[in-house]
């Protein structure tokens, strides 16, 4: 799978089938976990935030499933997870997990938000 392509699913963006195919990304052997973690930790290495900045839930207000990574002036990167819990507006969960490397960071980011190794939108994660 091309790098563009893998940074776009690993944001959240859905390929459909047509676009899968037209990017030649369609069949496609097994992607490596490992793979996958050096190349978001690539990415993260360079960014403030991945996907996007981390927005913590307000009470009352609805509650987003997310997961993100913040990159600390220090080198230091934080993983933040917040699920929400049986409605939209109850928060079952928030926490946040500091890491010193990237590859690290990146890990726990891809296990906490895709359950990864395991089905990555379709492609397969060993």
């Amino acid at each position: 799978m091309d790098s563009d392509s893998l940074t776009q699913i690993l944001s959240g963006h859905h390929f459909n089938m047509a676009e899968r195919v037209s990017r030649g990304i369609w069949p496609h052997p097994p992607l490596r976990f490992d793979e996958v973690a050096s190349h978001l930790a690539t990415l993260i290495a360079d960014r403030d935030w991945f996907p996007r900045p981390f927005v913590p839930a307000q009470v009352g207000g609805p509650v987003a499933d997310s997961t993100a990574i913040e990159r600390k002036a220090d080198g230091m990167f934080v993983v933040y997870v917040q699920r929400s819990g049986a409605s939209p507006h109850i928060l079952a969960g928030r926490a946040s997990r500091e890491f010193s490397r990237s590859f690290d960071a990146a890990s726990f980011f891809l296990q906490a938000e895709f359950r990864l190794p395991g089905d990555l939108d379709g492609w397969e994660v060993v």
